[in-house]
C-alpha cells in the first residue's frame, strides 16, 4: 500500500477529519484526524478548526507514529522482505492510534514479529485491551496480518 493509501485509511478508520472538539470512546477529547487535545491546546481548538488544520495535524501526529513505529520494531531485527510492508503499516496504525507508550506493551506481540510467527501476532493482537476497546479497527489490522500466513 502507497503512504497515501495507508494515511487515508487511517483517516478512514479515526472517522474523518472531524472540526469540532469531541470525547473519544475512552472519554478524551479529540479533534481532526483523532488528534489527542492537549492541555496547552484547549484554549486554541476550543471553537473547532479548519479542514486545512485538521490535515496539518494530522501530518504531524503521522509522522510521530511513523518514527514510533521505527521505533518499536528497531528490537525486532530485519523483518523479511515480503512481510515488511504490512507489519510496518499494521504497526504504524497501532501506533497512530494507541501511541508508543502503551504500544510498547505488546511485548509478546513484539517477540512473535521477530520471531515471524504472524499467527502468534495475530493473537497477540487479539488478546488485548486494545482489541476489545476497538474491535472492528483491530480486526481490519489483523486481517492485513493474516496474508503473511
Amino acid at each position: 500500500m502507497n503512504e497515501g493509501d495507508l494515511q487515508q485509511e487511517i483517516i478512514d478508520h479515526e472517522g474523518g477529519v472531524i472540526l469540532k472538539p469531541y470525547k473519544d470512546h475512552l472519554g478524551y477529547w479529540t479533534i481532526g484526524v483523532g488528534h489527542l487535545i492537549k492541555d496547552s491546546e484547549k484554549h486554541k481548538f476550543k471553537d473547532g478548526i479548519t479542514y486545512e488544520t485538521g490535515l496539518k495535524l494530522f501530518l504531524i501526529d503521522y509522522s510521530i507514529a511513523k518514527r514510533d513505529m521505527q521505533t518499536f520494531l528497531k528490537p525486532c531485527g530485519d523483518i523479511p522482505e515480503y512481510a515488511r510492508g504490512i507489519v510496518e503499516e499494521v504497526c504504524l496504525e497501532m501506533a497512530f492510534q494507541i501511541g508508543l507508550p502503551k504500544l510498547n506493551k505488546f511485548v509478546k506481540f513484539k517477540q512473535a514479529l521477530a520471531d515471524e510467527n504472524w499467527s502468534e501476532a495475530i493473537e497477540q493482537m487479539k488478546d488485548s485491551r486494545w482489541y476489545n476497546q476497538t474491535p472492528n479497527r483491530a480486526r481490519s489490522l489483523m486481517d492485513k496480518m493474516k496474508k503473511l500466513i
